[in-house]
């Protein structure tokens, strides 16, 4: 009987084992999760009126978006970090809208991974605008693209402790956080894949966080409906708020999803 040949093992190129760290510095530890089904007939109802003016449509995140500034608005509460080195880190409270949004793409030498850019005073923009500029940065070409080459082209050539420490850099240094990651707040969603609910722990305080958006029965008034429905989710540091500032904001933002069709033109 013949002895069965060992399995090829190969080491992980450098970018593979840096977007590991990515991965893996994107793990949080205080984190709260806040889950509900909202009514997303006024979304679509706006994003129809818009395409029958503009003949383009708003995009669901860019809708999220353009709700979750105005929530942080209303809620600065919400918009802070603890950032900092080991043992003189504080809590930071930011000003600015600019909200980071999840974009996967492929990028050379590695997998598809997920990536991350920066939409900026979102609270001035709206949301066709929002919708264009997600389109511009899906659609930009990773080997040009001066955020996303810059990215890739450190981390391809330095030592993975370095690549590492770049990582990290912004949670050590406010003014970086601010350069590269925006405000407190994250947007994500796996809808496009057809997923409703998903909870994911991510380095920023507040992550929101949407599901596909179909046909689902609810309770209307005592009776069963059958109406357009998004998953919706939020998870945030509780360091930063408790619970109860958290559902304020939490219900905010789902209302003004629900009165999209008055609360996002």
């Amino acid at each position: 009987m013949s002895t069965p040949a060992p399995p090829e093992l190969s080491r992980p190129n450098r970018i593979s084992r840096a977007f590991w760290t990515l991965n893996h510095e994107m793990t949080a530890v205080y984190t709260v999760h806040f889950v509900r089904e909202i009514d997303a007939t006024a979304l679509d109802r706006l994003r129809q009126e818009t395409f029958e003016h503009e003949g383009e449509k708003p995009s669901y995140t860019a809708l999220v978006v353009k709700a979750a500034a105005l929530a942080l608005r209303e809620f600065p509460y919400a918009n802070r970090a603890i950032l900092g080195p080991p043992f003189f880190r504080r809590m930071v409270q930011f000003r600015n809208m600019d909200i980071t949004v999840a974009i996967e793409r492929n990028v050379p030498q590695a997998e598809a991974v997920v990536l991350a850019d920066t939409i900026l005073d979102v609270d001035g923009k709206s949301p066709l605008d929002i919708t264009r500029e997600l389109q511009n940065i899906l659609t930009a070409d990773p080997e040009t693209h001066p955020r996303w080459k810059l990215f890739s082209g450190l981390l391809s050539r330095l030592p993975v402790c370095l690549s590492r420490w770049l990582i990290r850099a912004p949670r050590y240094l406010p003014e970086q956080w601010v350069k590269h990651r925006g405000n407190a707040c994250f947007v994500n969603s796996p809808a496009k894949y057809g997923i409703d609910f998903v909870i994911a722990d991510m380095i920023w305080p507040l992550t929101v966080m949407f599901g596909w958006v179909k046909d689902r029965p609810i309770a209307v008034n005592g009776q069963v409906e059958v109406r357009r429905t998004m998953p919706l989710t939020i998870i945030f540091d509780r360091r930063i708020m408790a619970g109860a500032p958290a559902a304020h904001f939490f219900n905010r933002l789902a209302e003004i999803l629900e009165n999209a069709d008055r609360e996002l033109r």
